[in-house]
């Protein structure tokens, strides 16, 4: 069976030098290869633009669509809307240095270039830290309200306070 992420290469050596235009589709099967992400489920789609020098690979990427999260309110899954524009540097270069975060190096032997992972941590990082219902044009009333109520009823329960706060609370309040 061959890989799941083998889809998300690109062949470079047989490009012509200049603009190429390549699409692809990022699914439940896309996200089950991460297996460590919270992300299991989108539907996006990856457009990128590859302008193809003698020495030189720039990528030019955007990613639209939704995945399916967590909410972090009432853990319930919901649809989040995400929006990627990013830019990616290949070097083909013998020397090897070190891959940053927008350049990558490859040996003049290398013939493809995979953007699996790349497009997995863009997606990942477009989206907030904190996701629930009622961002980004999703609906606040979709949370699950069995769920809120019981997290609201054990967050200030029986909580007696220290003593030697109300001193402090004595100086900011004046």
């Amino acid at each position: 069976m061959a890989n799941v992420l083998d889809a998300y290469s690109i062949n470079f050596k047989g490009l012509k030098l200049g603009k190429h235009l390549f699409s692809f589709q990022l699914g439940r099967s896309f996200f089950s290869a991460f297996e460590e992400g919270e992300i299991h489920n989108g539907e996006l789609v990856a457009r990128v633009s590859l302008n193809k020098q003698s020495r030189l690979l720039e990528f030019s990427t955007h990613i639209e669509g939704m995945v399916e999260i967590a909410c972090d309110r009432c853990l319930e899954q919901f649809n989040f809307p995400v929006e990627f524009d990013g830019k990616l540097i290949v070097k083909i270069d013998a020397s090897q240095e070190s891959d940053s975060d927008e350049i990558i190096y490859l040996s003049e032997n290398d013939f493809e270039v995979n953007l699996a992972q790349y497009l997995y941590e863009s997606i990942y990082l477009s989206m907030p830290i904190e996701r629930y219902h009622g961002m980004n044009g999703t609906s606040a009333s979709d949370c699950d309200s069995d769920m809120v109520s019981l997290l609201g009823s054990h967050g200030h329960e029986n909580q007696e306070v220290d003593p030697r706060w109300d001193k402090l609370k004595s100086l900011t309040s004046n």
